[in-house]
């Protein structure tokens, strides 16, 4: 018999003497957590593997390398002691690892859990970052991880603890969404470095994080800080990436006491005699049995010395024992309300340059969040089935990882983010074709829809080459959407009309594609126009849209006479709602008009750049992660540009030229209320070897007074104050970089003696702030010629298409206006950018139209109150839907607003027979949740909790008899066991029992 066979023949064996002399209750969580020792210091032992999904290599070669012999590694090795425990954080590796696995290394795998000695932390599909995802995306992939380790492991396999420990920085919401998915604790490992020293001398390094103002105590949690980020203690690293001395009989004595020393040090800056040692770094535990050898060693030493005096108590733990033994310490805690934004590590070290780095990607990662959003909803709509939905969820989940959506991983793993986004992408449009084909025609008359995903660059080779065509256009909102359509095209002259009983003639309006658009280098299109109209949509449902080429077409207008190049002249589009005047002499926006009252609001847009700090200064380069400029100016890219002018009926824009490389069009929409800014920016030139970061700013005679406001990702409004933070004394050393946060979907100044706000709506995430009062601005584009020496050893220089160096094309909306009306509008605003409306395209002849029966498919039968959203329709299974209802309205916008929904009769599709409401997450019922309660400094905030109780309201009945007459179905009735009520910042979780016998 061959050494291998041999080898693999014991390792069987051994595998049934193990599985035989296990237990067969669970002794998992809290129940399965060492005691410690009340009169002596207790150290939790942490075991555990960082191991990121793409960073310096992509996704596969960092499984294949090293995350498959890690995961096998620590298998075996549990099973050799029955003390030694370990943690495992992230899905996307281990669903993949157990895939591979044979039905008795599974066996083993759950006894290991059931025994409390495997135990997952987090669970999600990544360790998402926190500044620029959004938080759909944080709920998604969060939901994919921890409903696999539900299905497959039970109950002992759902995580208690939420496991940021490498972010850089921490929201708000994710404390508030964690807490939601009902963890009893979150561990942090990154810091401000004052506000750790600040903490560490105070005793704060553990407190209760009341993470909403709106939710109350459904929305805190218990969060600790770890001493040393998530790294083992100088000296005691047991890796085969680490060069540390192994235990001996001849050094373990001046080992374990300079442990002992370091632990001691430790507890004095914690509140309790428990202390927490993290034991593995980035892709440890390659040989598990080398790092437990050595602590089996030092752990059985220590203790040892107890005998002769030491109050020193050491054993192996989880984050999850730990948490469980603060909670028995009765201690009384306190509270923070605020987020840990900007995250420095140094005086010249503000990690805020990642909030906008890789803007394409950033791009990427929320459009494909959206389009899942919507493929999930018409699969559960059509039901489906054989919906290859899941590389779309696993890609978006992968990217939300904080070296993915940051943009601080190399370019080759970018490149691969990307490829495995466009590839779930096109699975998602069969299922979203497919779906539409059912829905509108039962998969019989409708033919096979084309798809355009290059939309953002004005290229669509459907609508270039066909003459006539049909436009499919689903609303993905439970609101009604008005909006208007853009599509390349090659002619002038379009007539539209509406696919609908009455088949009515829609306005139609065709506007000169920019240069700047057309020679974008990655564009491959004879488009040299857009078609533009606007479209109707119903919640939940279709407008279908015929456009035919008009061959004796004849312009009403020619187009030279509207191009005004030359002239001191200011010149004025505007709309019903809004102005915009353009300075004659600069060329640039210089002020905004109220129509309605006639107020002028001076308001000057341009672009500037901030000089990148170099690697061979002193100071901390600028690079993928860290924002350093090298002065506190930003310089400006140019004081006068050239714009043509384009006025029609529908739309009217100015189209600016600043220089080579930065285009903007200024656009005013017929019956909007927002100002658009479609800019184009790149290659940013390197020629004179200056690294350079780009900024949009508004100028304003606005007196905010150091004040604005930012979202946390894309859900509540955070106050920001240049110059200062809550929880510490600030010390600022990078006025600039230091006064930058993330901005993911608003952020806004106000004027409250003027009694007036303006607000800015990016596209994706980016880093801004209030740097001057009157001010704001966003960076939009970043080249840097070296890195910053954070791990990534290369400079965030991306080559784009062709080489030459990245253009991004991008857009922000504005609004502008009295401060009561702005909440609602942007709140709409930033719901209707992300839910874009989807659109199918078909080779239907626009003569024929009237022979196609088409259905006029809406998803709901009554539209949704307008301040409640939609917010997941997901296929689970044949008879089973995953829903989620946001309020998303804060608190401070409506006190008193709690909201109620009735389930029954509103989905058109299938009949809700009956529900379970489950966390957030979706991996446990309601009734199952226990969680851990905490003594607060501040006791008061409790009696928040008995407001969030469901009370009967008026609000839907109200609601529905004003649509009653739209044609949707009201439901009357008064015991109505499908009621949901909701309040401000609410979101609640149901699996929905369906039943599709119904006729729509």
């Amino acid at each position: 018999m061959s050494n291998y066979l041999k080898t693999r023949t014991l390792f069987f064996a051994f595998c049934i003497i193990f599985l035989l002399q296990q237990a067969s209750s669970s002794t998992c969580g809290y129940e399965a957590c060492p005691a410690g020792k009340p009169d002596m210091l207790n150290v939790h032992i942490i075991m555990h593997t960082h191991d990121d999904v793409g960073w310096l290599h992509t996704v596969d070669s960092y499984y294949d390398m090293w995350v498959r012999e890690i995961i096998t590694s620590v298998v075996q090795t549990l099973m050799q002691n029955e003390n030694r425990k370990f943690i495992y954080v992230e899905s996307a590796f281990f669903t993949r690892w157990w895939d591979e696995q044979t039905e008795l290394t599974k066996e083993i795998v759950r006894r290991l859990v059931n025994d409390g000695r495997l135990e997952f932390i987090s669970g999600g599909w990544s360790m998402n970052d926190e500044a620029t995802t959004h938080y759909l995306a944080i709920i998604d992939q969060m939901t994919l991880g921890l409903r696999f380790l539900n299905e497959t492991f039970g109950t002992c396999g759902r995580p208690k603890i939420g496991w940021q420990i490498d972010t850089f920085g921490h929201s708000r919401e994710q404390a508030s969404l964690f807490a939601q998915m009902n963890f009893d604790g979150l561990f942090l490992g990154r810091l401000h470095y004052q506000d750790k020293t600040f903490r560490e001398r105070t005793k704060t390094m553990e407190f209760l994080w009341k993470a909403s103002e709106s939710l109350g105590e459904k929305s805190d949690i218990f969060t600790g800080v770890l001493p040393n980020v998530y790294w083992p203690p100088k000296g005691f690293c047991f890796d085969t990436f680490c060069n540390d001395d192994e235990l001996t009989e001849d050094n373990i004595n001046y080992k374990a006491h300079s442990f002992i020393a370091t632990v001691q040090e430790q507890a004095k800056h914690y509140a309790t005699n428990h202390v927490v040692v993290t034991m593995g770094m980035d892709f440890h535990f390659r040989d598990a049995l080398k790092w437990f050898r050595n602590m089996d060693y030092l752990i059985e030493y220590v203790n040892s010395l107890q005998a002769v005096g030491m109050k020193v108590n050491m054993f192996y733990s989880t984050p999850t024992c730990y948490l469980h033994s603060l909670h028995g310490s009765n201690k009384t805690w306190t509270k923070q309300q605020s987020d840990f934004f900007p995250y420095a590590s140094g005086r010249h070290e503000y990690w805020t340059g990642y909030f906008t780095s890789r803007p394409a990607l950033k791009y990427h990662a929320r459009r494909a969040n959206a389009f899942l959003q919507a493929c999930k909803q018409l699969e559960a709509l059509a039901d489906v089935e054989n919906a290859d939905t899941l590389p779309l969820k696993k890609a978006v989940g992968v990217v939300q990882h904080h070296d993915g959506i940051t943009g601080t991983e190399k370019q080759h793993v970018s490149e691969d983010y990307s490829k495995m986004l466009y590839q779930g992408y096109e699975l998602c449009e069969d299922a979203v074709g497919k779906a539409m084909r059912l829905l509108l025609s039962n998969d019989t008359i409708l033919p096979r829809l084309e798809f355009c995903p290059h939309m953002n660059v004005s290229q669509c080779v459907f609508t270039e080459i066909e003459r006539q065509f049909l436009v499919v256009a689903y609303n993905p909102l439970a609101h009604p959407v008005r909006t208007y359509l853009r599509l390349p095209v090659t002619r002038e002259g379009y007539s539209v009309r509406q696919v609908n009983k009455r088949r009515r003639s829609v306005p139609a309006q065709v506007i000169p594609i920019p240069h700047g658009i057309i020679s974008l280098p990655e564009r491959s299109s004879l488009a040299v126009n857009e078609l533009v109209f606007p479209i109707s949509l119903p919640p939940l449902g279709f407008s279908m849209y015929g456009v035919q080429v008009q061959d004796d077409y004849e312009p009403e207008v020619d187009i030279e006479s509207e191009r005004i190049p030359f002239t001191i002249l200011d010149t004025i589009i505007q709309n019903e709602n809004l102005k915009v005047v353009i300075d004659g002499f600069s060329g640039l926006m210089k002020e905004v008009v109220l129509v309605q009252n006639n107020q002028a609001v001076p308001v000057r847009q341009s672009f500037y750049y901030y000089e990148g700090m170099p690697g061979y200064r002193m100071e901390r380069a600028s690079g993928a992660y860290a924002f350093n400029p090298q002065h506190d100016t930003a310089y400006p890219l140019a004081e006068n540009i050239t714009f043509r002018v384009y006025k029609g009926p529908l739309v009217e824009e100015v189209h600016q030229f600043y220089t080579p490389w930065i285009t903007q069009i200024i656009r005013l929409s017929k019956g909007q209320n927002h100002v658009e800014f479609d800019w184009i920016i790149g290659p940013i030139p390197v020629h004179d070897h200056i690294g350079r970061e780009i900024i949009t700013r508004f100028d304003t005679d606005l007196e905010n007074n150091g004040v604005f406001y930012t979202d946390s990702n894309a859900r509540e409004t955070i106050k920001r104050v240049r110059d200062h933070q809550e929880t510490f004394p600030w010390n600022i050393t990078e006025k600039i970089a230091g006064n930058y946060y993330p901005v993911t979907s608003w952020v806004y100044i106000r004027d409250e003696a003027q009694n007036m706000q303006l607000t800015l709506l990016p596209d994706r995430a980016q880093g801004g702030g209030s740097i001057i009062d009157g001010s704001l601005e966003l960076m939009l584009h970043r080249r840097l010629l070296f890195d910053d020496g954070y791990g990534v050893n290369e400079a965030l220089n991306e080559p784009g298409f062709d080489g030459r160096g990245l253009v991004v094309r991008g857009s922000h909306y504005l609004t502008l206006g009295p401060i009561e009306d702005m909440t609602p509008l942007n709140k709409r605003l930033a719901k209707i950018r992300f839910h874009s409306p989807i659109l199918g395209f078909a080779r239907i002849p626009y003569s024929n139209l009237t022979r196609y029966s088409l259905n006029d498919f809406r998803g709901l039968k009554r539209r949704l109150p307008h301040n409640v959203h939609l917010l997941t329709l997901e296929r689970l299974d044949d008879h089973r839907i995953l829903l989620r209802l946001e309020h998303f309205y804060e608190v401070t916008d409506e006190p008193e607003r709690t909201v109620t929904v009735s389930l029954n009769n509103l989905f058109r599709p299938f009949r809700v027979i009956y529900f379970q409401e489950t966390t957030l997450s979706a991996n446990k019922y309601l009734y199952e949740v226990e969680k851990l309660k905490w003594r607060s400094q501040d006791e008061e905030d409790a009696a928040f909790e008995n407001e969030l109780s469901p009370a009967p309201t008026n609000d839907l009945t109200e609601v529905m008899e004003a649509e009653a007459n739209e044609g949707y179905v009201v439901n009357e009735s008064e015991d109505d066991h499908l009621r949901i009520t909701l309040k401000p910042m609410q979101i609640r979780t149901f699996i929905l029992k369906v039943d599709y016998n119904v006729h729509y």
